[in-house]
């Protein structure tokens, strides 16, 4: 079945309650989020996807592991809305219509029925939120972290994708929503809920990508930073970019804590898990900004040459250390490679 170990993976039990076999977890809690047609009730090998006539299939993958995307001890129902909104936000950068979306979990001993119960009801509310369903996947038992992986699967017009490749000097860089609250969230041992509520629960700007397909230029989601962000939208397209500090949009909480430490920006720009798109807009266009689908602004320009400069409130170049998150990182002065 999609959702299935292998036939040498072992049954896990739950905490609470009688024992409970992969088979059963999968009958019980993810079945039901099977709705698509081509899901075949995850009762065969793989889901069946035909794509809409003059559409193409896009796709993505990611994977949350626990004590790197997600605290050890994260309640089920946010682990569950991370997973699927963090990576319906690539669909929406790519101007897709997202379609469903394919589920393994590694599960380690302690998830129990009522863990999952909860993780499975915090998914069908997003999946009725964002017209998604489960098409397959699968279960494993691990000795642990726990890890949830996920490929979104949408469609679009093959004209109207949406690319990092795509900025050309003196196009605007703009941004939707706000930034930096998840970030600032993990970073204050005292952060306020409006903080943890922008990184338990993204938003997904599906709508926008679909308005900004075959209008704006280049476009990404703001995940690893909005400063390594436009870094990999200026290295695929071959530019430079500028971007002003003071023109960043900002949350009300945010504001409140650089008011206390003006020190935090570097945090804010630098940080990620934004889920926000970032995007390239020509001058003609800009008028779009007061009709998006989300609140977007544009914060600077791309340039001739290469890499991002950001300049602070009285024009000079701010020096920031880390530019953005990385996973794997090799001996000084060596390639990184980000999570995406």
């Amino acid at each position: 079945r999609p959702v299935s170990s292998t036939a040498c993976s072992t049954a896990w039990r739950a905490n609470s309650g009688p024992p409970m076999d992969e088979f059963a977890l999968i009958d019980e809690y993810l079945a039901p989020l099977a709705s698509r047609p081509g899901a075949l009730g995850l009762a065969d090998d793989a889901a069946l996807i035909d794509a809409p006539p003059g559409q193409t299939l896009v796709a993505s993958a990611d994977a949350l592991v626990a004590g790197v995307h997600f605290r050890e001890r994260e309640a089920p129902d946010t682990i569950a809305a991370r997973a699927l909104r963090s990576s319906l936000s690539d669909l929406a950068a790519m101007g897709a219509e997202p379609h469903g979306y394919l589920l393994t979990l590694a599960l380690p001993d302690g998830v129990d029925a009522g863990w999952m119960r909860a993780f499975a009801s915090r998914l069908a509310r997003d999946q009725a939120a964002f017209s998604v369903a489960l098409l397959g996947g699968d279960t494993v038992a691990t000795p642990g972290p726990l890890t949830v992986s996920l490929t979104v699967l949408g469609f679009a017009e093959p004209g109207r994708l949406l690319r990092r490749s795509g900025a050309r000097p003196g196009d605007a860089v703009c941004v939707s929503g706000v930034i930096g609250d998840a970030a600032l969230a993990l970073a204050l041992p005292d952060a306020p809920e409006a903080l943890w509520r922008r990184f338990h629960a993204p938003e997904p700007r599906i709508a926008l990508g679909r308005a900004l397909a075959g209008t704006a230029t280049a476009a990404i989601d703001v995940s690893d930073g909005l400063v390594a962000d436009l870094g990999h939208v200026c290295a695929a397209s071959g530019v430079g970019a500028r971007v002003d500090a003071a023109s960043a949009p900002l949350s009300a909480a945010a504001r409140d804590c650089l008011r206390r430490s003006p020190e935090l920006i570097e945090i804010v720009l630098c940080g990620g898990d934004d889920y926000e798109l970032l995007f390239a807009l020509p001058p003609a266009r800009l008028d779009l900004l007061g009709a998006l689908p989300a609140p977007t602004c544009r914060i600077g320009v791309f340039t001739e040459g290469e890499g991002v400069t950001v300049l602070d409130a009285t024009g000079a170049p701010l020096a920031l250390a880390a530019p953005g998150w990385r996973h794997f990182r090799s001996a000084p002065g060596g390639p990184e490679r980000a999570h995406g």
